[in-house]
């Protein structure tokens, strides 16, 4: 039976900005932090470290209304190919722990742990090494365990996280969101016209 771990890296650009600054220059972690790109005449934000999701800022939101709201915030560059390329080494980084892993960019990795999760002492184990490594590294993540890619990714960025029973991913699913099942987002809207919010009303 497969079995698949979803990492879920929700602050990836700035937590990878922090980790490669020099230390004389690292923003320090409870200072906000976010990326910022052009669209068009705008400048947006593209990335945010968890201080300032807690602050109500958002990718997508126009850079000047996200300084009004947070006079602290610290803005800097987006770097999109330098974000690509670590989670590249990221991605090779997390051979440890299966040999079939696959990006899922911009900011996840996929491990398929059948047959391997037993060297680490089983699922609990495994997942609990991952979570505690990348933390000591000081990275924000989100990690679920499933039978499928897509049952791992919606726990991971909708659900509590952790690990799903085999067989368990109907029950597991039912009271995510429906943007759970990646659906295009004008699909979400319009179940949502109907009353339809959770994967449970389908």
């Amino acid at each position: 039976m497969r079995r698949v771990v979803s990492l879920c890296l929700p602050s990836w650009p700035t937590d990878r900005l922090r980790r490669s600054a020099p230390p004389c220059d690292a923003p320090a972690v409870d200072e906000p932090l976010a990326t910022v790109r052009q669209d068009g005449p705008r400048r947006v934000l593209a990335g945010i470290d968890a201080t300032a999701r807690r602050h109500g800022l958002r990718p997508g939101m126009a850079a000047a209304q996200a300084m009004a709201m947070v006079p602290g915030l610290r803005l800097v560059p987006a770097e999109p190919e330098a974000d690509a390329a670590g989670l590249v080494r990221l991605g090779i980084w997390c051979l440890r722990y299966a040999p079939l892993v696959a990006l899922d960019p911009p900011d996840g990795i996929l491990i398929d742990v059948a047959g391997a999760a037993h060297l680490q002492g089983g699922e609990a184990n495994l997942l609990a090494d991952l979570a505690a490594r990348l933390e000591r590294t000081g990275m924000s993540a989100c990690l679920a365990l499933a039978d499928t890619p897509g049952a791992a990714w919606a726990v991971a960025r909708f659900g509590p996280g952790g690990i799903v029973p085999p067989g368990g991913t109907s029950v597991a699913l039912l009271d995510l969101p429906v943007a759970a099942l990646r659906l295009p987002p004008e699909i979400v809207a319009a179940l949502a016209e109907v009353g339809i919010l959770r994967i449970g009303g389908l």
